[in-house]
């Protein structure tokens, strides 16, 4: 009886409980100090998934916008076959004249290719394969940083019956900072077939080719005049009016022109280094442009 008494003592059940209560407060002390640590690095890695979100999907809509531009579904996907997604996004960040080049190397290609070919490209969707890799990549990434929902509310055990409230609360606050992950939508306006830049893909660099330089310079320098004076007297025309000369400059220049952009279009400035031709004189460009 001495044992039991000594058990059942009410300052020995005080006890007990008291010692009870005090692992109970701590379990659930322990559980919010590990809630707090957990929301604290999900909410870290929110942020990382918005500041990176936002640099995927802005490379993404700035590589559709190239494409989209061009009105060529084709040609888009023969673009989004041979360059990576960063590739042709950086395609928007350069000078005009640097990007016509650019696209015009890569119209080349498809242009060269066989009917069959580039046929196959027209069933292609560079839009929607896009959006399904921007998806993914997203996906990836917010696994990657750890925002994505954890079983936090734990087995049936007696611990998470105790723990429970806590568990319960931080679930909540998990939802709402797994919520807070915002990344750029991809919205890029949609260019009618045919009806963007793709045949005029080319006509921006040739202004800064050296054909077009070279004829430029002849008509500032005197040299198309010279030029035109010498074809006349040939002709036995002599005191010609310095206004017709001058129409007959501007008709002349406008030939060349025009020769030049058709040869710069189909083989752009490697036509002078193909051709091993040297340029001197007019009858050389002359040549060159026959």
């Amino acid at each position: 009886m001495g044992l039991l008494s000594s058990v059942f003592n009410p300052r020995t059940l005080r006890g007990i409980a008291k010692g009870a209560g005090k692992s109970i407060l701590a379990t659930i002390a322990e559980e919010r100090e590990n809630s707090e640590t957990y929301l604290t690095t999900l909410a870290a890695a929110k942020e990382d998934v918005n500041n990176e979100g936002k640099i995927i999907g802005d490379n993404y809509n700035k590589a559709l916008r190239v494409m989209e531009s061009t009105g060529n579904t084709g040609f888009n996907n023969f673009m989004f076959e041979k360059m990576t997604v960063s590739q042709i996004a950086g395609l928007s960040d350069l000078a005009p004249t640097t990007k016509d080049q650019q696209l015009k190397q890569l119209k080349f290609q498809f242009e060269a290719l066989d009917e069959d070919k580039k046929a196959a490209y027209e069933t292609g969707n560079y839009s929607e394969i896009a959006k399904k890799n921007y998806d993914t990549k997203i996906d990836d990434l917010k696994i990657s940083k750890g925002l994505v929902n954890n079983n936090r509310m734990g087995e049936n055990t007696l611990e998470t019956l105790i723990t429970k409230n806590v568990r319960a609360k931080g679930k909540e606050e998990e939802d709402k900072i797994i919520s807070q992950a915002i990344v750029p939508e991809l919205d890029t306006p949609t260019v009618a077939e045919g009806e963007g830049i793709y045949g005029s893909i080319g006509k921006t660099a040739f202004e800064d080719s050296r054909l077009k330089l070279m004829i430029d310079q002849d008509y500032i320098d005197g040299t198309m005049e010279e030029m035109i004076n010498r074809r006349l007297m040939s002709e036995g025309r002599f005191n010609v009016p310095s206004e017709e000369i001058e129409k007959l400059k501007n008709i002349e220049y406008n030939r060349q022109v025009n020769a030049a952009e058709t040869i710069f279009m189909s083989q752009g400035d490697e036509l002078i280094v193909s051709t091993k031709q040297k340029i001197t004189n007019q009858d050389d460009i002359d040549d060159l442009l026959s």
